[in-house]
């Protein structure tokens, strides 16, 4: 490889848009308006062991998803059975079954057909007596798993990220729990950020039958003992939180033709009193059905229910369609919060808050401090090393090393990565193996020179000779580093970032950079002696 104009242009390309790339870590948010459209604008973060922030461990409970998905076979198979004319006798749901039990053996043939047409790809269906059991499949059963604590990792990231805070980094761990970090959150947003993220945000809207203080007055009223008995006439038992005092229990429909699931957008709204409330806004199919409700139901209470709490129950005065709002005690951080969660969408199973701490930025201060004081340390003793065993071929790989640091930071901050402290290990192992890989190349230069070879004969051999043992060498950590990104989580993902990308530009800067240097230096002239 001889020092082309072609190799040249590659280095100077390289080095400016390295620089450009890091210009956002260093100068923050003071860049201009314009700079994101051209170049990314992120730049390097610090982590939650640098910066200080909030640790959260979360579990989700993943068996709910399978009550929910069997819940949904159950609610199917009771419509298509009504359209037959044909009444469930009893259902139950035990771990993974759904059993359901009817009258005669007729209405079990006809209902046994319409699961067989409907469910035989995820459960096995059996029949005993006048009872049909659905027994899920085992990897139906993993696939609603995994796709639970998918939907909850998106949702919790679409919340985190809406309160504004700094590079959150929320990933999965293991088979039923994610981890969020927040860097940069104090102890006050402690407690904020748990209510939000816990939060299911369940929004339905329902047709009001009855209200009363008493639960079981209102019960005997519609001659059953247990809410559970309302099931059969349509409606259900909805404790109330509107802030009237004789509204503590409503009777309720049971169906929600309409649901949060609908919605476009959630706003802070005030009400006509100056009170805070959360205005909505409905997608066309929800406009639709929200505007069938209201029309079918005018002069009757619309009961705003919120995670199986009446919030309001305002007396429908005419066709409503687009939109709508919540009203309730509510401040105006609350109304923020409840319209932040609305957005985002509900959790689709419950999470619990399995651990939690606060990093005080006292030790990001001392973590920084000691990196940066560990990088200039190792830095000054490789320079001077390589210079007092190398003379000038020393000199060359201190500026290809130089280089090499100044691409590594550069796509550090194009990538946007979040540097915790294993990544400043990462950063400092780079710089060893950078040197390591010159080390290699020029001992095999001195072995060539004492072998007799020209200096220029000598440079040739030596880069040739030696570029499978640093290609292996870098090649096989790469493999290493990798893999660590692909299944470790938080620091370890973000050390492996750091160490992939280090080699992938240490190659370089040992098998190009250098090379191209060392002949910028010896090629255009009979060097009687290399000074190495």
């Amino acid at each position: 490889m001889r020092a082309s104009r072609g190799w040249i242009i590659t280095i100077i390309v390289f080095s400016v848009l390295s620089a450009l790339l890091l210009i956002p870590t260093i100068a923050g948010d003071s860049l201009p308006g314009w700079w994101g459209k051209i170049f990314p604008d992120r730049g390097i973060r610090l982590g939650l062991d640098l910066r200080g922030g909030i640790f959260l461990l979360i579990g989700v409970d993943t068996e709910k998803a399978v009550d929910h998905e069997l819940n949904g076979i159950k609610d199917f198979m009771t419509q298509e059975l009504k359209g037959e004319k044909i009444l469930i006798k009893g259902s139950e749901i035990k771990g993974d079954d759904l059993t359901l039990q009817f009258f005669t053996k007729e209405d079990l043939d006809k209902g046994a057909k319409i699961a067989e047409e409907n469910f035989s790809d995820r459960a096995d269906i059996n029949e005993s007596g006048l009872s049909l059991a659905f027994v899920l499949n085992g990897s139906y059963l993993d696939e609603i798993q995994v796709r639970a604590i998918d939907q909850v990792k998106q949702v919790i990231e679409n919340r985190v990220q809406e309160l504004g805070l700094v590079e959150p980094s929320i990933q999965k761990a293991g088979a039923d729990r994610i981890l969020i970090q927040v860097p940069g959150a104090s102890e006050k947003d402690r407690q904020r950020i748990i209510d939000i993220i816990k939060r299911s945000a369940v929004l339905e809207f329902k047709i009001v039958r009855d209200t009363g203080v008493d639960q079981d007055v209102l019960l005997a009223k519609y001659g059953v003992k247990s809410p559970d008995e309302l099931n059969a006439q349509g409606t259900m038992l909805v404790p109330g939180d509107t802030g009237v005092e004789n509204e503590k229990f409503f009777i309720a429909t049971a169906d929600s033709p309409v649901t949060g699931g609908s919605l476009t957008d959630a706003r802070l709204i005030f009400d006509e009193f100056g009170r805070p409330a959360v205005g909505f806004n409905f997608n066309g199919e929800g406009a639709s059905k929200f505007g069938e409700l209201t029309e079918q139901n005018t002069g009757q209470r619309l009961a705003i229910v919120l995670d199986g709490t009446i919030k309001s129950a305002p007396t429908i005065q005419e066709r409503i369609a687009g939109q709508g709002r919540i009203t309730g005690t509510f401040t105006p951080e609350e109304a923020k919060d409840l319209a932040l969660v609305l957005r985002s969408g509900a959790l689709p199973v419950p999470v619990t808050v399995e651990q939690e701490r606060t990093v005080g930025p006292s030790l990001g201060r001392d973590s920084i401090e000691s990196g940066m004081m560990s990088m200039a340390v190792g830095g000054v003793l490789v320079i001077i090393f390589m210079v007092f065993f190398y003379r000038l071929q020393g000199v060359v790989s201190d500026l290809a090393l130089a280089l090499n640091m100044l691409f590594i930071l550069g796509f550090l901050s194009a990538f946007g990565i979040t540097l915790t402290l294993p990544g400043i290990a990462g950063l400092v192992l780079t710089m060893g193996m950078a040197v390591d890989g010159n080390i290699i190349i020029l001992e095999r230069i001195k072995e060539e020179l004492r072998a007799g070879k020209s200096p220029v004969a000598a440079i040739d051999a030596g880069y040739a000779r030696s570029l499978w043992t640093v290609l292996d060498a870098n090649i096989t950590t790469l493999i290493t580093a990798l893999i660590l990104f692909w299944f470790g989580t938080g620091p370890i993902k973000g050390f492996a970032a750091t160490v992939s990308i280090g080699i992938i530009s240490t190659v370089f800067s040992n098998v190009v950079v250098a090379r191209v240097i060392t002949n910028l230096i010896y090629q255009d002239r009979k060097a009687p002696a290399l000074s190495i």
